[in-house]
């Protein structure tokens, strides 16, 4: 049986991408959400809270996980503060921007990258916001932008530093997609 971690599974793509893993019965997710609340309630399940921007919060995390062996970490929870329009820096939404989509989860991946098995998988989702080389680059969501750009960075280090133990580091941009935050995205762009 395979055993992943996704973290943020309460909605959106990570709800989304836990209910469709656990269709296969060989395959266990260990979900996570900052209320510890998800409506799948599959047999190959379990959600546990997780609050990514608190070391307190991932370091219980990481005991529930105890020595489990696990073969991937989709990271999914992020955040998006801002407003749409602004493009100012707010120092206070930057910090908590980046304790969670960045800090919280290099923190969490470090402490289970003892817990891989070989051939293991870490996917970060990303977003082409955090790309240098975005077409359609402008100056608005500067906390989120910047945080996923860092994001990116870590995952091109963490793939070469943990290649010599067999274990891929990716990351996946999904675009565009109607969630709570694809959809905030979607109304302002109209």
């Amino acid at each position: 049986m395979k055993i992943g971690v996704i973290t943020g599974c309460s909605k959106g793509i990570g709800f989304s991408t836990a209910d469709l893993l656990t269709n296969n019965d060989n395959v266990k997710i260990i979900g996570t959400s900052t209320s510890k609340n998800c409506s799948i309630s599959k047999l190959n399940f379990e959600c546990f809270k997780l609050n990514l921007s608190e070391s307190k919060s991932i370091n219980e995390f990481v005991k529930i996980i105890g020595n489990m062996k696990i073969d991937f970490l989709i990271k999914n929870a992020g955040i998006l503060l801002e407003n749409w329009n602004v493009s100012k820096i707010n120092l206070d939404l930057l910090k908590q921007t980046f304790d969670i989509n960045l800090f919280g989860t290099i923190e969490l991946t470090e402490k289970l990258v003892p817990n891989f098995n070989t051939n293991g998988q870490i996917i970060n989702v990303t977003s082409r916001w955090g790309s240098f080389s975005e077409k359609n680059f402008d100056e608005f969501q500067p906390h989120y932008k910047m945080s996923k750009t860092a994001l990116n960075m870590y995952t091109k280090l963490l793939a070469k530093r943990l290649d010599s133990q067999s274990i891929t580091v990716s990351s996946f941009d999904p675009g565009w997609t109607q969630t709570d935050m694809g959809e905030m995205m979607h109304q302002e762009n109209q």
